[in-house]
């Protein structure tokens, strides 16, 4: 019977993908992300189709539901990432779906495996739950008190970080962290990847100092755009919003076809994905994410009116309090 895992290919989604591999061991794991499931989806050919830590946009949702109906393969869908009700209602009738926003997919795929998996697979969820700011759940809090609270936050931290390199940005090296995570090993036992989290950390620094010349500020929208740091776009949308002094942060990238966009705020009243995605809808756009990390994918060209709806929206809907 042939596996096929799909999930996102930063911290939760390696570790979620890990977790599902341990339970399947001779799966085949593919990095997927939203705006890319249903093409991905229409090439997946197994029996079981593992999804894990992958939104379901807007746009794509009612296309991926009449593909998912089709198709013979049984689908597990574990996801924290939020959807209408009336999409989820739709989800249940052609998956075994297991959604919960207020956790992480590390968390949600390891509770649902936890009996046919060893023990120690909490450790990579709970990796997956640091690496998504998704730690502070009541199983996740519960479970870090059997282990050395320092040691699991040096090995999330090492994910995190470590992927961020040149060295760990292509999908192979994802896949054997994956592997290796899968069969009982720790980020720090895959070679070369607390080197990597180390320079990492030494070039945020670096990239702060860049963010901070290159910034630009409109409104309360403060972002950058094409800078050459494309694996710190999170840390650059973040400084992006510390130097300007604004409230949404945004590290901005040129694509052939469209603009690919990284949200971040300090201000954590404002719901990230839900601006992102009312913004990116209102000009043709995609957007979502998390409550706090978010991102958007919009045509060339229109850069200025997404910063214009963003600006609009931060005034009308999600005024300061």
């Amino acid at each position: 019977m042939r596996t096929l895992i799909l999930t996102h290919s930063d911290c939760d989604g390696i570790c979620a993908g890990a977790i599902a591999l341990s339970r399947f061991p001779n799966a085949d794991v593919f990095f997927t992300k939203p705006v890319s499931l249903l093409s991905d989806l229409k090439n997946a050919e197994a029996d079981r189709i593992v999804i894990t830590d992958i939104a379901i946009n807007r746009r794509d949702a009612e296309d991926i539901i009449k593909l998912m109906s089709k198709k013979k393969s049984e689908i597990l869908y574990f996801d924290h990432h939020p959807v209408a009700d009336r999409i989820k209602k739709r989800l249940k009738n052609v998956t075994s779906l297991y959604i919960n926003e207020n956790a992480s997919a590390s968390e949600l795929i390891y509770k649902y495996f936890q009996r046919e998996i060893p023990r120690e697979r909490i450790w990579i969820a709970i990796y997956g739950a640091i690496g998504d700011y998704e730690e502070n759940t009541e199983f996740i809090e519960e479970r870090i008190l059997n282990w050395d609270v320092r040691a699991l936050y040096f090995e999330a931290s090492t994910i995190v970080l470590g992927i961020k390199h040149k060295r760990f940005e292509s999908y192979d090296k994802k896949r054997m962290i994956v592997d290796i995570l899968s069969k009982g090993g720790n980020p720090s036992d895959v070679p070369g990847l607390v080197l990597a989290a180390k320079k990492v950390v030494n070039e945020e620094f670096d990239v702060y100092e860049v963010v901070k010349k290159e910034a630009v500020k409109r409104g309360e929208v403060g972002y950058v755009k094409d800078l050459s740091f494309f694996g710190f776009r999170g840390p650059v949308a973040l400084f992006a919003s510390t130097v300007t002094d604004s409230r949404i942060g945004m590290s901005v990238y040129t694509r052939k076809n469209h603009l690919d966009i990284t949200m971040r705020s300090r201000d954590y009243s404002v719901p990230l994905n839900v601006l992102a995605d009312d913004a990116a809808d209102a000009i043709d756009g995609s957007g979502g994410g998390h409550v706090h990390a978010a991102g958007a994918r919009i045509p060339l060209g229109k850069l200025d009116d997404f910063i214009a709806e963003i600006n609009r929206l931060l005034e009308t809907k999600f005024r300061r309090k």
